[in-house]
């Protein structure tokens, strides 16, 4: 017997145990003996309900076709073999995997996504993630039998198991609470920056106290929040959280590379980094950006966010712009930083722009405008 990695971060003041894994059982055997007690009709029941059989989960209509009965009578039927497997004497082996799959429960806050909790009790449990549904159905078993409640997805959550004390109304308050934070900051937060500030604005207060790992748990069950490839988190309907369109995809690479790119290497970034499974020609990108407010043209095909600063015109225009803005002088220092942070050219451009008489005077230390 060893003891497996901590994958969950528990904390050194938990007072949830470590578990040490168990190979002496497959979950097959253990869910075996766990059932030898139920009579054939009730073994008939959870085998369907839970996919046990070698098939998909089963409706109570479709078991009570099956077997002639009423879907209420099937009903009362798995809810009289639960009840005797909870009462009933459990192995070891069975009481060790229940323990561990009531620890990670806890670990995540009173709520795990179904999609994910099998695979997490087999790896703290045994180890290994599970080989196939049958064994992740299997185990399903030991959730309902320690009082997990499984809840179908809807509109506000993932399909999930949560614990006996799971508190719904705390789970929405806090989803609340991080909805106002993205509705008030209107920008995507990194998994590290968005925990400071929901810790800034008191949701992690004394009166619902919640552990980081709990909230990002929250953040993956809540179909209010997603996460874009590069791990930026955001309100799931903001399109550089799911983009679909070459203009949200540009501005995600653009946002990544943080700084002006030709449209061709936008188009190939695009691809690279998984943005499309399509083929993204370089002239749809130029021919979306170009109309786009959003975007400025700052090279001979690069482009910026105008977020950063960057403005359109010549770079005539924007030297007269900064000379007015500054009243009339500006140094030709000053002139030459500022121009580049609105336009990527070289330093002669700028120079050969300054050369125009017709427009600016060179004076001691700068220019100003005729």
């Amino acid at each position: 017997m060893m003891t497996t990695e901590n994958k969950f971060n528990l904390r050194v003041n938990t007072d949830i145990p470590q578990k040490i894994t168990v190979k002496s059982a497959d979950i097959g055997t253990i869910v075996g003996d766990l059932m030898q007690k139920l009579g054939a009709k009730q073994k008939l029941v959870l085998s369907g309900r839970f996919g046990i059989s070698g098939q998909e989960p089963l409706t109570l209509e479709a078991i009570g076709k099956t077997l002639n009965i009423t879907r209420e009578r099937v009903r009362q039927i798995e809810a009289d073999a639960l009840n005797m497997l909870k009462k009933g004497e459990k192995s070891r082996e069975t009481e060790e995997l229940i323990s561990a799959a009531n620890d990670i429960v806890k670990e995540k806050g009173g709520i795990v996504a179904a999609k994910t909790f099998a695979d997490e009790v087999f790896e703290k449990y045994f180890g290994r993630k599970a080989k196939n549904d049958k064994e992740k159905y299997l185990v399903e078993i030991l959730f309902s039998v320690v009082g997990l409640k499984k809840i179908k997805g809807n509109k506000e959550l993932e399909d999930a198991w949560t614990g006996k004390d799971f508190d719904i109304k705390k789970f929405r308050n806090i989803a609340s609470g991080i909805e106002k934070i993205f509705d008030d900051s209107k920008k995507l937060f990194s998994e590290e920056d968005l925990l400071k500030k929901i810790d800034i604005v008191g949701q992690a207060a004394s009166e619902a106290k919640i552990e980081p790992e709990q909230i990002l748990n929250y953040l993956e069950i809540s179909k209010k929040f997603g996460k874009n490839i590069f791990g930026q988190w955001g309100k799931a309907k903001w399109p550089l959280v799911r983009p679909r369109g070459v203009r949200e995809k540009a501005t995600l690479v653009l946002l990544n590379r943080q700084k002006p790119l030709h449209f061709r290497e936008i188009s190939q970034l695009i691809e690279k980094m998984g943005l499309s499974d399509k083929k993204v020609h370089p002239q749809t990108v130029h021919n979306e950006l170009i109309r786009d407010k959003r975007f400025v043209l700052v090279g001979r095909g690069t482009y910026a966010l105008r977020e950063w600063g960057f403005e359109e015109g010549t770079v005539k225009d924007i030297i007269v712009s900064l000379i007015k803005a500054a009243g009339g002088f500006l140094a030709k220092d000053v002139i030459v930083k500022d121009v580049l942070k609105k336009r990527k050219v070289k330093k002669a451009t700028i120079d050969v722009n300054l050369s125009d008489r017709k427009v600016f005077q060179k004076t001691k230390g700068g220019y100003q405008l005729k």
